[in-house]
């Protein structure tokens, strides 16, 4: 395409004025590329994988070099399960980005969820690792679930306690931490995590719904109670609402 710019350039005025057209598609494409992409955006925000799949495609038949539209793709099929064409479209858009971190520390949570841990700890590091990076502290969060899933317990504690020195205002390292402390039978402690968690993030079900176990664990049934009222409150249609109900009932509400 490049070439024939050139040559167009050095023959005559009408050539130059042809050599406008593709100029114009080029934009045309972009607008288009650009307008899918929002809608499938839009889409994945409303939880509707196969329409934002589709917007994405649409989205890429214009443009296909845009780590965006890459990073859309591997979203949506993450979304629909479909991990091997997910980590496909992920190390395209980190390719085309010039090895953008975010990317890096979207493709290790989708090694999480593929359970290969090894592989998501070296793109959590890579992420962490690069100085441009906003927000290493999620990074250093998937690398500390990483390690607790390889039972390697005090390198994961090491990890959520590196993401808790880097944003003391995030909520989900000392959520996770609470985890591995429950795991560990450290109730005590892992209360106090669970606490931190949902003073930061006071609209943080989940870290009601373990605060509560832990409570059971230490036979504070009051205490238990106002938990998992309160996960019945924040998030009344998911599993954690239906289990603390369960619960509820066990303890008497």
């Amino acid at each position: 395409m490049q070439y024939r710019w050139i040559l167009s350039c050095m023959i005559v005025l009408v050539v130059l004025l042809v050599a406008c057209v593709p100029v114009k598609e080029k934009r045309s494409a972009e607008k288009d590329a650009k307008y899918h992409y929002l809608l499938g955006a839009t889409s994945l925000s409303e939880q509707n994988p196969s329409e934002a799949l589709k917007e994405f495609l649409q989205a890429e038949k214009f443009d296909d070099e845009d780590p965006e539209i890459q990073a859309g793709l591997a979203q949506a099929y993450w979304m629909k399960r479909a991990f091997e064409l997910s980590e496909k479209h992920f190390l395209k858009a980190i390719e085309l980005s010039d090895n953008e971190p975010k990317y890096y520390n979207n493709l290790g949570a989708l090694y999480l969820t593929m359970e290969r841990y090894d592989d998501s700890i070296i793109a959590f590091r890579t992420a962490a690792d690069n100085l441009l990076f906003a927000q290493p502290e999620l990074a250093w969060t998937g690398i500390g679930l990483a390690y607790f899933h390889k039972q390697d317990y005090p390198a994961s504690q090491r990890a959520y306690e590196k993401a808790m020195d880097l944003n003391l205002n995030y909520y989900m390292p000392p959520f996770r931490l609470g985890e591995l402390y429950y795991n560990q039978d450290r109730p005590v402690e892992a209360l106090g995590m669970f606490t931190r968690s949902v003073q930061l993030e006071p609209d943080f079900s989940a870290g009601y719904y373990w605060q509560g176990l832990v409570y059971m664990k230490m036979k504070d049934t009051d205490a238990a109670k106002k938990s998992f009222k309160e996960v019945i409150r924040l998030a009344p249609d998911s599993e954690q609402a239906r289990l603390s109900a369960n619960y509820l009932k066990i303890i008497g509400k």
